[in-house]
């Protein structure tokens, strides 16, 4: 009787959820940062969603690009627009639950009561927010990979070559005597003569890939809302600096919020998205106009705020 082989499927010999060298991407990570960096409220009552509406319209919006309403059956659902209007607009809606129930639409564009609604993420439908975090992220996972690979390379044994075998066991003892902590090491002229080394050293490049990595990340974090500072920076940094980057986070962050709150007013849809983060509150100014403080001439992010 022929032996039995065991066999492998493919996707078990490099799994997909672990990288090499230990890293795992951070996709995640950020994309619940991005959830909670918005919430969706009901505009006439000023309360926000239950929790699993809430999530599920979000997660839609951002990983799937939009998110269909029906305002007969009063449900949020994932949507898909068939044949193409004037504007270039769907003419019809696929409706779509996460347990695969159906059901089909005209597509409406101005506020009628038993209207049925694409409302997108972004004003380009083409691109999600999904896509922009896993590209950042996936650059990130190859910085970390090549940290790791430089780190195992800086491990890399020195070499020596010796001429015959009596050198060899003359070599193997000084080394010994230097790892017992040997300060000095005493050998004949035949032995000093009869080394060669081999540089086979690798430059040591991790804090390079970890400050590029780390400036994409501050980069992402801007987009979804969050504010960074440069940890790194040595010298002052300028209220400029600091306004300009404040302008980054909130105009992306702003581009979810105004998009979705656009549509929901022209369709007449009873939501609101707002911020739901600490951006405004901390540098918006007391007036409450919308304008950051500027008062501060230079603002420390090192030792030097202390002194």
């Amino acid at each position: 009787m022929a032996k039995k082989v065991d066999s492998k499927k493919i996707r078990n010999l490099n799994p997909a959820k672990r990288k090499p060298y230990g890293v795992y991407s951070r996709f995640d990570e950020y994309f619940n940062l991005l959830l909670n960096s918005v919430q969706i409220k009901v505009k006439s009552t000023g309360k926000g969603l239950d929790y699993a509406t809430e999530h599920y319209v979000k997660y839609g919006l951002f990983d799937g690009g939009a998110m269909g309403y029906d305002k007969v059956v009063k449900k949020w659902a994932s949507c898909y627009g068939e044949g193409l209007n004037e504007q270039g607009n769907p003419t019809t809606l696929i409706f779509v639950t996460a347990n695969g129930k159906t059901w089909t639409r005209d597509a409406y564009y101005e506020d009628k009561e038993d209207g049925a609604y694409l409302v997108k993420a972004l004003p380009n439908a083409t691109m999600t927010m999904s896509s922009l975090i896993k590209e950042t992220t996936d650059f990130m996972t190859n910085c970390d990979v090549a940290m790791r690979q430089n780190l195992e390379a800086c491990k890399t044994p020195f070499i020596v070559v010796c001429k015959d075998e009596d050198l060899r066991l003359s070599i193997e003892q000084a080394i010994q005597q230097k790892q017992q902590g040997q300060a000095v090491l005493v050998v004949s002229e035949q032995l000093g003569d009869g080394l060669k080394s081999i540089d086979i050293g690798v430059n040591y490049l991790c804090d390079k890939f970890k400050e590029i990595r780390d400036e994409e990340r501050n980069t992402l974090l801007n987009k979804i809302g969050i504010m960074t500072n440069s940890i790194e920076k040595r010298e002052r940094v300028q209220s400029a600096e600091v306004n300009a980057t404040i302008g980054q986070a909130t105009d992306y962050i702003y581009l979810l919020i105004d998009t979705f709150n656009k549509q929901c007013k022209t369709y007449g849809l009873d939501y609101e998205m707002v911020l739901n983060g600490s951006l405004e509150e901390i540098y918006v100014d007391a007036d409450g106009d919308g304008q950051v403080d500027k008062t501060a001439d230079n603002i420390c992010d090192d030792e030097e705020g202390a002194q």
